[in-house]
């Protein structure tokens, strides 16, 4: 099990930029739901770089490719690596997570279990279920993660998946969350340091509380989900990214920051891809 950690002071507060349902395909020229979901995330990214820059580390939390091909998590690599900035990938449902431990080992850009940055620790759990659109978390990697606070008591938790925790009160997506939460809702309620925890999945802007820690859900990089809907049902709300500032106290700071508008050739009317 790797464990990546930095030497940063654990006085100063950690900034982080999560990305999140990015949908990249194996040609940068493919669409879905009527957008270029690679120029949607770059034009994201490039936001960031005016408005959030720079970050401590980058978190993308799933859905890294639309059709799980090499081509487009080396592409994505491509396009990470030049940031200069430490990028932590894990799998949505869409993404196969043997294909990103092969892709995603680079110095600056990988997928791993833990991250130790000045006095937090970053838990990166693979929610994703083969062949299914909604999420399981594995007994083992909750078992880890309670041994992993255990032997760094005095250090703050930031937990990191695809699938959403807590329903986000949209009935046909909340159909696709985690299905097995209650191994990692205990460990939610009896650990103290474990402070918040960030999810993609849902293409939406989504705040909560669980046992008085913050949940937090981010919007995707190329189209987003109407919050409370019954059915699947495409927003006119603009791509865009969360920034999270973290103290050494715990305490989480965070904003979600949007492009100007949605992408020109949205599919407003779709019933589901």
């Amino acid at each position: 099990m790797n464990t990546f950690s930095t030497e940063e002071n654990s006085d100063t507060s950690i900034k982080v930029l999560q990305l999140s349902d990015l949908h990249l395909f194996s040609s940068p020229e493919e669409t879905l739901l009527g957008v270029n979901t690679e120029q949607s995330f770059l034009s994201v990214l490039s936001l960031a770089k005016t408005s959030s820059w720079p970050p401590d580390i980058i978190i993308l939390t799933g859905d890294l490719s639309q059709d799980t091909s090499k081509e487009s998590y080396q592409r994505l690599l491509s396009h990470l690596i030049p940031l200069g900035i430490p990028c932590f990938v894990l799998p949505g449902n869409h993404d196969t997570p043997s294909s990103l431990s092969e892709t995603f080992q680079h110095p600056l850009v990988s997928y791993q279990p833990f991250l130790h940055h000045g006095n937090w620790i970053f838990a990166f759990l693979n929610s994703e279920k083969p062949n299914e659109e909604g999420g399981t978390l594995k007994e083992y990697e909750i078992k880890n993660l309670a041994e992993e606070i255990k032997k760094h008591p005095l250090k703050q938790v930031l937990i990191c998946l695809h699938h959403q925790l807590n329903p986000v009160g949209s009935a046909w997506i909340d159909t696709m969350a985690v299905e097995n939460p209650e191994s990692l809702q205990a460990l939610i309620s009896s650990t103290p340091q474990i402070r918040g925890l960030i999810h993609g999945h849902t293409h939406q802007e989504f705040a909560s509380q669980l046992f008085g820690r913050v949940i937090f859900g981010a919007p995707s990089t190329c189209f987003q989900f109407k919050p409370h809907c019954k059915e699947f049902t495409v927003d006119t709300l603009a791509p865009g990214y969360r920034w999270l500032r973290l103290f050494p106290s715990g305490e989480i700071e965070t904003a979600v920051i949007r492009l100007s508008e949605a992408p020109e050739n949205l599919e407003h009317g779709s019933a589901g891809y």
